[in-house]
């Protein structure tokens, strides 16, 4: 995580949280209980989120009722937009 090159003080504070297991292998329940790691990698993720954008694609064309009909720039009285 390159954030986390940019703070000595928050690679110390994590690498202490970190070295506190006495095996290699924590599982994801013992990573679970890291407070600071979860709140390291939250703020990761609210910097650098790993979706910037998302397409979205109608898949059919909306109708919206209209309350009073109006008249269009043909002349034509429309009770709907399309």
């Amino acid at each position: 995580m390159f954030a986390v090159t940019q703070s000595l003080d928050v690679q110390d504070k994590l690498r202490r949280e970190l070295l506190a297991f006495p095996h290699d292998r924590p599982t994801m329940e013992e990573l679970e209980g890291l407070p600071y790691l979860d709140k390291v990698v939250r703020e990761v993720l609210r910097l650098y989120p790993p979706v910037v954008s998302l397409r979205r694609v109608a898949s059919k064309d909306d109708i919206i009722p209209l309350e009073e009909k109006i008249k269009n720039t043909k002349g034509e009285w429309l009770d709907h937009i399309e």
